[in-house]
């Protein structure tokens, strides 16, 4: 994994604004899909290293973003980049 950006390349966990989903709150909503449950394990571990963050939006759906740039939003059946 490239650190880069920011002190070795990790997101300020105190300088998020939203709301920050936790990752039990992110896999519990799929946890009626084994495949999107799976999924999203492996994208909270970007979170929990400080590589990503990720904010739930009013409408339900998350959006993640990496500390090279990409966002991406997550509904329930698409995956979309951002930026």
């Amino acid at each position: 994994m490239f650190r880069i950006g920011g002190v070795n390349g990790k997101i300020g966990r105190n300088e998020a604004c939203g709301t920050l989903a936790s990752v039990d709150d992110v896999v519990a909503r799929f946890s009626d899909d084994p495949a999107k449950s799976l999924v999203m394990m492996y994208l909270s571990q970007f979170v929990n290293d400080g590589y990503a963050e990720w904010h739930a939006r009013d409408d339900g759906d998350l959006e993640l973003r990496f500390v090279t740039g990409e966002v991406f939003l997550m509904a329930d059946t698409t995956m979309t980049r951002l930026a």
